[in-house]
């Protein structure tokens, strides 16, 4: 029991001298803790992933792209214009033919009939043929006598689709000193279009020849609406 007691006293001196030469904040410090380490990436690995994100990004944008490019849209074309109703419908027919549905639309518009040289100035229709008869001795024979909201027994001499041939007989009357004038001529008619609808990968059909080209007849592409 002594040695026992002795080695007591012992560890107890040991302890107590710990205790007076070391703090105790050291002796029962907390260690801190280890911060977690990063995963680490290579260089070469990440500039890769780079790459094939760029790549994928390109891809789905140039899958975009040809998508929208790719994408069939409808276009509608008019033929025409046809100054003969029953023509439009000879052509309706030869697209019927194919399997193309038209459709026949009209409207009004005003054509250019030429360049009328006439003499004004008569009170009277009789007046008027008195001057067509004198004129007929210098060889001018014809005529038409109009009557308009602005215009009274007016003796026409012609309406000339080419200019030269007006200014030449106007400046025949001018010579033989009458009062002549001239103006442009218009008349109302009704013009026929055909429409039907296409696609914008293949182009519209013209089923017409030659005399309608020559009569202006055409094909024009535009939007449905």
């Amino acid at each position: 029991m002594k040695i026992f007691f002795f080695l007591l006293l012992l560890a107890n001196i040991g302890f107590g001298l710990m205790q007076w030469l070391l703090p105790y904040e050291q002796l029962f410090a907390e260690s801190p803790e280890i911060a977690l380490a990063e995963e680490l990436r290579l260089l070469n690995e990440s500039e890769k992933g780079s790459e094939i994100e760029t790549e994928q990004t390109a891809d789905s944008s140039s899958k975009l792209l040809v998508s929208e490019n790719t994408i069939n849209q409808t276009v509608c074309y008019a033929v025409g214009p046809f100054k003969d109703k029953t023509r439009a419908l000879e052509i309706s027919g030869r697209y019927s033919a194919i399997e193309i549905q038209t459709r026949l639309k009209s409207s009004k518009e005003k054509e250019y009939m030429g360049i009328m040289v006439y003499l004004g100035g008569h009170k009277s229709r009789q007046q008027a043929v008195s001057t067509a008869e004198k004129l007929a001795e210098q060889g001018i024979r014809d005529y038409i006598i109009v009557n308009e909201s602005d215009k009274s027994n007016v003796l026409s001499l012609g309406v000339y689709s080419l200019k030269k041939n007006a200014e030449r007989l106007s400046n025949r009357l001018k010579q033989l000193n009458y009062p002549v004038e001239t103006e442009p001529r218009y008349r109302n008619r009704t013009i026929y279009w055909l429409y039907y609808q296409g696609s914008n990968e293949t182009e519209g059909k013209l089923l017409i020849d030659q005399r309608d080209l020559a009569n202006g007849v055409g094909q024009v592409p535009g939007q449905c609406g």
